[in-house]
């Protein structure tokens, strides 16, 4: 019906009646034409599928969906309010309501003058469709509740989501049983999470404490795609804390991405209520976004990947996920071991093992040879480092496990422990060339180092080698140098304390050589 004006006399009806067609398929009414004295108007919509697109459908005084059918509001062609002195009845358990945003130039707001009442427990069916620039649910008086459905009495069944959908804080979607967020949806709600299920196919749920602290029960989310993806977010101008009820848990490992944004600098985002993100089985990835800064403590991650975008301050515990930067302003401290690798992904951030905080995988750079800073608090072992930037070690005593060809711009000493270095381990990359403390050298079995080893304002402490071993620049420490095996020094050889040449030993020096004192047990040394 595509009428220009249609008007309404003294308690009016119109009613659709259309049929299906031949081969028993849906066949679509439009109702298209502009409403007058709709506060007169009865609509009766008894055929499978009527979509009104006047913003004037939400003047008829009573609209009736029969059973089996579909009635859509469109607001592409501008924002709608319904419910103002307006009656939606759903006449039986299978009627359904749709409102939309199909077509429209921008973002389209559909209001709420009263609340949407469901025709029984679980009866009556919601659809949200935000078309191709997105639908915004609210009351058409900011800050006074509506409600969809009743929470403590009859329910919608369930409720649709199609597309980007955002619901305003002042609308109460606990009246709905189920929630189903579509593929390709990214729908943001901050009741919604009080449904009875809320079940995320590929697309995102967004729970944005941006009005006040939220309590998240948890437990009824579910990601029904490996790709499902759940934003806890803090997008307000204050501290906000999201407390979860229940252990976020997909079905099945490697399930499932759950994104912490805490959006705005300066502030943060606390994830409380001590339960885990994964449950019995693991998340596929969990992501840290945001400027501001990310609270977890109590919090047990259970995932494959921890992946960090985010330029705020960040402090996690143990885990044994991969984690991986996306943000060259990444600042994190970990207070318990890493399961996985820890992987710089060709970004500049700052990653900081606190005391006894171990990396059980590589530290790695993908995509890079020159990024990042990794700096040990204290005493740790790591499996092996390649591709970063700064290496900041001598706090505690550090062991590396596994060597090779390795790159890393400096080694740098913060204290006087010892760093020790695996069999074969290939340096190219200098030690304490712009700064660092007296850190202590152990190369148990072969290695060599392309750069300088300390300088004349920032020198090395002991120095011990074993296997064959050789320094490419300059050495300047100060301590005890126990040299074993073959060692060679391309370059000058500078040690402010005793050199001790091991039995058996073969020390070169191609340059000036000056030490305390020298101490040989059946040695070998060549000049020159």
């Amino acid at each position: 019906l595509a009428a220009n004006n249609i008007d309404f006399g003294v308690r009016s009806t119109l009613e659709f009646n259309g049929p299906l067609d031949g081969g028993g398929n849906t066949i679509p009414y439009y109702f298209k034409g502009a409403i007058a004295n709709g506060n007169n108007a009865i609509l009766n919509v008894n055929t499978k599928s009527l979509t009104a697109h006047h913003s004037t459908i939400g003047t008829v005084a009573e609209i009736n969906i029969g059973a089996g059918n579909l009635f859509a509001i469109d607001a592409s062609a501008g924002d709608v309010t319904i419910l103002n002195a307006q009656d939606i009845n759903f006449g039986a358990p299978d009627s359904a309501l749709a409102l939309s945003n199909l077509t429209g130039v921008r973002a389209k707001n559909i209001l709420l003058a009263a609340d949407l009442v469901a025709p029984g427990a679980n009866e009556g069916d919601v659809v949200f469709d935000g078309g191709v620039n997105g639908l915004n649910i609210g009351s058409n008086v900011a800050g006074t509740a509506r409600n969809i459905g009743d929470e403590g009495g009859n329910k919608f069944n369930t409720l649709f989501i199609y597309n980007a959908v955002t619901i305003t804080d002042d609308v109460n979607l606990e009246g709905i049983q189920n929630v189903l967020i579509n593929n390709n949806a990214n729908f943001t709600s901050s009741t919604a999470f009080n449904a009875g299920a809320i079940q995320i196919h590929d697309a995102t749920y967004t729970i944005d404490a941006n009005n006040g602290n939220l309590n998240v029960p948890a437990g009824n989310i579910q990601f029904a795609h490996a790709d499902a993806q759940l934003i806890l977010q803090n997008s307000s101008g204050n501290d906000r804390t999201i407390t979860l009820g229940a252990n976020i848990d997909p079905d099945n490992d490697n399930e499932g991405i759950v994104t912490l944004n805490s959006v705005t600098a300066g502030k943060k985002l606390t994830i409380a209520g001590g339960k885990t993100l994964g449950g019995a089985h693991k998340l596929q990835t969990i992501v840290f976004k945001g400027a501001g800064d990310c609270g977890a403590a109590g919090t047990t991650f259970n995932t494959t990947n921890i992946v960090l975008d985010t330029t705020g301050q960040l402090e996690l515990g143990a885990t044994t996920a991969n984690v991986v930067l996306l943000n060259d302003a990444v600042q994190l401290t970990h207070t318990g071991n890493i399961g996985g690798f820890l992987d710089f992904n060709a970004k500049n951030g700052t990653v900081t093992l606190n005391n006894n905080v171990n990396v059980a995988g590589a530290v790695q750079n993908t995509g890079g040879t020159n990024n990042g800073t990794l700096i040990v608090l204290g005493a740790s072992n790591l499996n092996s480092v390649n591709g970063i930037a700064m290496l900041k070690v001598g706090a505690g005593k550090v062991t590396i496990a596994k060597g090779g060809d390795v790159k890393i711009g400096e080694i740098q000493g913060t204290g006087t422990n010892t760093l020790t270095l695996p069999a074969n381990f290939n340096l190219t990359g200098s030690i304490n060339k712009t700064g660092g403390q007296a850190l202590k050298l152990n190369f148990t079995n072969g290695g060599s180092v392309s750069g300088v080893v300390g300088t004349a304002t920032n020198s090395v402490g002991d120095i011990t080698t074993a296997g064959a071993t050789s320094f490419a620049r300059s050495v300047n420490a100060k301590g005890t140098a126990t040299l074993g095996g073959t060692t060679s020094f391309a370059d000058i050889f500078t040690n402010t304390g005793a050199v001790t040449l091991a039995k058996g030993s073969i020390t070169n020096f191609a340059k000036n050589v000056t030490a305390t004192s020298f101490v040989a047990n059946s040695a070998t040394i060549n000049f020159g």
